[in-house]
This record gives structure tokens, sequence and C-alpha cells, in this order.
């Protein structure tokens, strides 16, 4: 079935992730177990919570300084853990850009307020075009309350944007959403971040 929507996650897959500074920032104000704690199965820790939007960033705010048990202001925090996102290099929103000619672009992402807010604007600027111009909409976890890998994210978004699964590429860096994805039916592909996104998404959509 020939692709007519690809569907894009951010972090990893277009904008480029720092962890070990991130995780070094933390260790600096006295979280030293900020990678177990992010990347743990824990459903109601704190950054899987402000993940969903299931807490305010004041909430986020006051949970990273109890972990930290140190006072430290919101603007300490927010630098901490802005310290993850870098940018999306320019060649990607070139290729953003060239694709939203043939095709309906959107974006779905596990992120939160704070990542979105510090990075979205300014990682999508190119030619004049801003963030609303690459995608047809956008799809995150903090205002769907609703994450990767559970498959109610992808059928939600498919059904608010109307569009046949089988007809939808769906690019990721991580296996186990791919696999969710496909198990609602979408065409998907893995992409490895460092590998030449141009080449690997031309080879999928040359199968089509």
């Amino acid at each position: 079935m020939k692709i007519k929507n690809i569907i894009f996650d951010w972090g990893g897959v277009l904008i480029d992730l720092d962890m070990k500074g991130c995780i070094k920032a933390f260790e600096e104000i006295g979280i030293h177990d900020f990678y177990q704690l992010i990347t743990g199965a824990e459903e109601t820790g704190i950054f899987k919570t402000y993940e969903l939007g299931n807490c305010t960033t004041s909430e986020f705010h006051e949970a990273v300084r109890n972990l930290a048990n140190r006072p430290l202001t919101d603007a300490d925090i927010d630098h901490v853990w802005n310290a993850m996102v870098k940018s999306v290099p320019e060649k990607k929103l070139q290729l953003l850009a060239e694709l939203k000619e043939q095709y309906a672009v959107y974006l779905l992402s596990n992120t939160n307020e704070l990542h979105w807010e510090y990075a979205s604007d300014k990682v999508f600027q190119y030619k004049g075009m801003k963030r609303e111009d690459f995608f047809k909409e956008t799809f995150l976890s903090f205002r769907m309350h609703l994450a990767k890998p559970d498959t109610k994210i992808f059928r939600t978004a498919l059904q608010e944007a109307n569009l046949n699964p089988g007809e939808t590429l769906f690019i990721d860096d991580s296996p186990i959403n791919c696999e969710a994805a496909a198990a609602v039916q979408l065409q998907t592909l893995y992409y490895i971040p460092g590998t030449d996104l141009r080449t690997v998404l031309s080879e999928k959509l040359c199968k089509y």
C-alpha cells in the first residue's frame, strides 16, 4: 500500500539528545540515579508523570527539589532538565521541508511541557519556516495524557488525523515503540540515531 503519511518521533529521530550531558547536570545538583529514574519502568515516577502531563511544571520543580534535597530555583532545574535537548540538524529540516510537499507529515512524541516550550520553536527554524509549517499536526504525550509504547496513543492519533494506518509510516528510535505502532497496523521504520535519515527513509519509501 502506498505511503501517504509520515509520522516522526521527535527526540532521537529529529532532535539530537545529550543524555550524558543531562546525567552529568543532574549529578551536579545531587541526583545520581537520574538515568534509572528516567528510563525505569516505574509508572508513578515524577519524570514519567510529567511526560504524561499528569503533574504541572510547578509540581515537577518541587519534586526535583525534593529528589536533590537542596533549595534549587526553578531556573536551576530548567537548566539541568533542558541540558538533554540540543538541535535539529539543518539537513533534517531540509528533508522535512521536501517531504511535506509529497506527504502529510506529523509529529508524535513522548515529551513534556518544559522541553517542548524550551526547544520546539527555536529548533524548527528553516528558511522562513516555523514549527507549524513542517507538520500537519503534532501529537504530544503531555497533552494527550498518553505515551508510547501504549498503543492507545497511536490509535488516538490515527483517529484524530483520520489516517489509514496502512498508508502511514511511523519513524522512531525505539524498537519497542515501533513494535507497538506495528500492532495497530502502522508501517514502521526503526531509526538508529547517527545514521543518515534521508538514506534510510528513502530506502523504506522506495518499497512502496
